[in-house]
């Protein structure tokens, strides 16, 4: 993925030509109201200044438009990058479920406990009693080789490290 420095510089130098240009807006301006410039020049010199600041707008407001569509394609490839990377989990999640032989409802338990839901959540969530939940959290327990939640997510986590190292 590209460094983001150059969404950065881009972004500030907009920021910076657009509040500059402001200024030099708002001193005109104040000057033509009540008469006071903040140095007296002749008409060409402030008719130079009113085209520098619509100039400064406009390439201010480019600069800040650009950086945000810079950072919009750097937010959808992280995104993808993502979606990519949830899809390898449960890929890998499923590769190991079917080592330990789990059932087609023990799998979907084991999502469930893996995410952290409680025994009643899931129970509720399948339309099951908690006492079902239980048995079968217990018999994937039981064909993991692990005695609780906590072993079963790092046993999946050890698993997911070592097959990503090969």
């Amino acid at each position: 993925m590209s460094d983001n420095r150059p969404i950065d510089r881009t972004f500030y130098a907009g920021v910076a030509l657009y509040t500059a240009s402001a200024f030099a807006f708002l001193s005109e301006l104040v000057g033509e109201i009540s008469g006071y410039y903040l140095f007296s020049a002749s008409w060409m010199v402030h008719e130079i200044i009113s085209l520098a600041t619509f100039f400064g707008f406009t390439v201010g407001g480019f600069l800040i438009w650009r950086s945000y569509q810079f950072s919009q394609k750097s937010r959808e490839e992280i995104e993808r990058l993502l979606r990519s990377a949830q899809g390898e989990f449960f890929e890998m999640l499923n590769l190991q479920f079917g080592r330990w032989q789990l059932t087609e409802a023990e799998r979907d338990v084991a999502l469930l406990t893996v995410k952290g839901m409680t025994v009643n959540e899931i129970a509720e969530l399948r339309n099951t009693s908690p006492g079902t939940i239980k048995a079968q959290n217990n018999s994937i327990y039981r064909k993991a080789d692990v005695k609780s939640r906590t072993q079963l997510l790092g046993k999946l986590i050890d698993r997911l490290l070592i097959e990503h190292q090969l």
